[in-house]
């Protein structure tokens, strides 16, 4: 500080269990079951993993038996599930005092999730560039679909920040992964096909239906950042124009805040009948 006293690094320390392997073993060089997190981001053939863990063991008579239990576990080697998916698996298993079971299945459901995020995007782009998305105060009419949207993303936005206030990070990933796969993607952007399609839909409710669509994303997308960051700052890039932001990165923008006046309840009953109908 200026008296020239060292500062506290860090006040509050995150402290998660052991990560074990798939067989829930500690992982050690010895055993010869260490994961590395470059390898399972950027890929590795098995020839190569095999040599790797092989390598300057303390006990060389160890080496065949790693060998065969590699080659059984990782039979095509490693697959490149990329930095964000492993960020998500890891925030996933992050349950309080439990050591983590390492579960490469997750990775690959998480890399999905990313896949997920990324096409839902894509719709979003393809329907929204190019058209107006209410930044000139024109009218706009919201949807009884439109309203549950931006009101289970309030409900989202409470969940996250509890969980994240109270270090449950699977929690946060848990209500994250939820709103993003099965509300907007599953649901809200099905819905929206009718109005973005049908030429006699009036231009209010396509404009809202429109701001409603980039909006819900974009806020979205800053809510994911802390644990996806670069699918996040990559297509927040080109959302950003269509919600009027203007920061050279998504790091620069605010956390999203709940606001309960957007909470709709009957908005909400109106679509969980309609979900319903439509499951039967």
């Amino acid at each position: 500080d200026d008296n020239g006293r060292p500062e506290v690094p860090f006040k509050t320390v995150y402290v998660h269990g052991l990560v074990r392997d798939a067989e829930g073993q500690k992982m050690s060089k010895s055993k010869g079951n260490v994961l590395d997190p470059l390898d399972i981001i950027d890929g590795i053939d098995l020839d190569t993993l095999v040599q790797k863990r092989t390598a300057g063991l303390m006990q060389p008579q160890m080496a065949q038996k790693i060998d065969k239990a590699t080659r059984k576990e990782f039979p095509d080697g490693i697959k490149s599930y990329g930095t964000d998916a492993l960020r998500f698996t890891f925030a996933a298993l992050a349950s309080t005092g439990r050591d983590i079971k390492f579960d490469m299945n997750r990775v690959e459901g998480y890399r999905n999730f990313c896949n997920k995020l990324w096409n839902a995007s894509r719709y979003v782009l393809t329907n929204c560039e190019g058209h107006d998305t209410g930044l000139n105060g024109d009218a706009v009419e919201l949807s009884v679909v439109d309203r549950w949207i931006i009101s289970q993303l309030q409900r989202t936005e409470q969940a996250v920040i509890a969980a994240l206030d109270e270090f449950r990070f699977d929690l946060a990933a848990q209500a994250l992964y939820e709103f993003t796969w099965n509300e907007y993607c599953d649901w809200y952007l099905e819905l929206t096909k009718p109005v973005l399609t049908d030429d006699s839909v009036d231009a209010a409710a396509k404009r809202g239906t429109r701001r409603t669509l980039v909006r819900v994303l974009e806020t979205l997308l800053r809510l994911l950042h802390p644990i996806m960051p670069f699918i996040t700052e990559e297509i927040w890039q080109r959302v950003k124009p269509l919600v009027g932001k203007t920061a050279d990165s998504i790091m620069l923008e605010a956390y999203p805040v709940a606001d309960e006046s957007k909470i709709n309840v009957e908005a909400e009953q109106d679509v969980a009948w309609l979900q319903a109908v439509i499951s039967a």
